[in-house]
């Protein structure tokens, strides 16, 4: 739909307005107002402020837009108040619950007094742990938590101690959790990572060697100059221990295998000892087994689980250049085990130049190596 008859009027009226307000502008211009519209006088006016670039010509349809200019070109401003909201209330706090850090167990801030400070020694646990030590020996066995134990002794000897007073704690010097450490925070504030502390070592061979080491035992070392970092890492004060219960007998104790012993030092003393014996070890050429047994025997003084080995698990056949390393439980029987490491001490054996190596063939092509002393007393 085309344009009222009065909008028409309006707008013919608005465009001589202004050409009579501009004349130098001058030049005729025909606007097309509406296809239906009479084409009679009085409908072309003078109009250079609507923008086109030169006169048109009236005609039924379209407009003939030219590619130049020569006539000066007039903006039409058109309302620029718009009703319309430009701010939008949007709320720029965002209430998101903050986490809580709960940190490690509470650690009794403020403390009391300490009973002591350096250089006075520290406070004298040592009756605390023995007593701990008489009614839990089981504990104390199985207190290395890197062969299969626990923590049990340490923290029940915590317990007691902060039941006491709470400036007790564990070291974590290392980074991980001290399994024989008991500290004491002596400064001021909260100790959680402080290292103004005394440091008692509580549990004397800690990780001895079932069968090879004496046992673990009751102590008070003070190691307060290895400087300790106070801490209650992995200790629950809510959990105490349980009263620990013998196994069933017929279920059987658990064994943790230890790791296989650098044997090669010794083996290399000997070899430089006894370089005949080590050319003279091959028996079927001539030769004997002193080099052998006289490492069998220097290893066996520091650990007896050493020895010699029955090849491929058939009693009387004695590997010549194999020494053998028991790893089975305390208390076992050694001689003709089949729980043990085989290591081969002589290269190139029954060759022209035999020379001293240390290679673990422990199951290799699927042998049966069997522990031996094959006898001899004197090892």
């Amino acid at each position: 739909m085309g344009p009222s008859r009065a909008l028409r009027s309006w707008l013919i009226a608005l465009a001589s307005l202004a050409s009579a307000c501009a004349p130098e502008w001058g030049d005729e211009v025909t606007v097309l107002l509406d296809a239906d519209a009479p084409r009679d006088a009085g409908t072309s006016i003078d109009a250079p402020w609507i923008g086109l670039d030169r006169p048109v010509a009236r005609d039924a349809g379209a407009f003939d837009a030219p590619a130049t200019s020569d006539v000066p070109r007039v903006d039409v401003a058109l309302p620029t108040a718009i009703d319309v909201p430009t701010v939008i209330d949007v709320p720029t706090v965002i209430d998101v619950p903050t986490v809580i850090d709960r940190g490690p167990p509470d650690t009794g801030c403020p403390l009391p007094p300490p009973a002591a400070r350096p250089p006075a020694p520290g406070p004298d646990g040592s009756g605390l742990i023995r007593a701990l030590a008489a009614e839990h020996p089981d504990w104390l066995r199985d207190s290395c938590v890197s062969t299969g134990g626990s923590y049990r002794f340490l923290f029940e000897a915590l317990r007691r101690g902060r039941a006491i007073d709470p400036r007790w704690g564990l070291d974590r010097r290392t980074g991980g959790l001290s399994g024989d450490i008991l500290t004491y925070f002596y400064g001021d504030g909260c100790p959680e990572g402080r290292r103004e502390a005394y440091m008692f070592d509580v549990i004397l061979r800690h990780c001895a060697r079932p069968g090879v080491d004496e046992p673990a035992a009751p102590g008070w070392i003070d190691r307060s100059s290895e400087g300790p970092v106070w801490t209650l890492m992995g200790y629950d004060p809510a959990s105490p221990p349980d009263a620990g219960t013998a196994p069933p007998v017929d279920v059987p104790p658990t064994h943790t295998r230890p790791p296989l012993p650098d044997g090669r030092p010794t083996l290399e003393a000997v070899a430089r000892e006894h370089a005949d014996w080590l050319r003279n070890s091959c028996v079927t050429m001539g030769g004997n087994n002193d080099f052998l047994f006289e490492v069998v025997r220097r290893l066996r003084r520091i650990d007896p689980r050493w020895g010699l080995n029955w090849k491929r698990g058939r009693v009387g056949d004695m590997s010549q250049d194999v020494v053998s390393y028991f790893f089975g439980p305390a208390g076992a029987t050694m001689e003709g085990s089949l729980d043990v490491y085989i290591v081969d001490v002589i290269a190139g054996h029954c060759g022209a130049t035999p020379g001293t190596t240390w290679i673990d063939q422990t199951g290799v092509g699927g042998a049966d190596a069997r522990w031996t002393l094959a006898g001899r007393s004197d090892l």
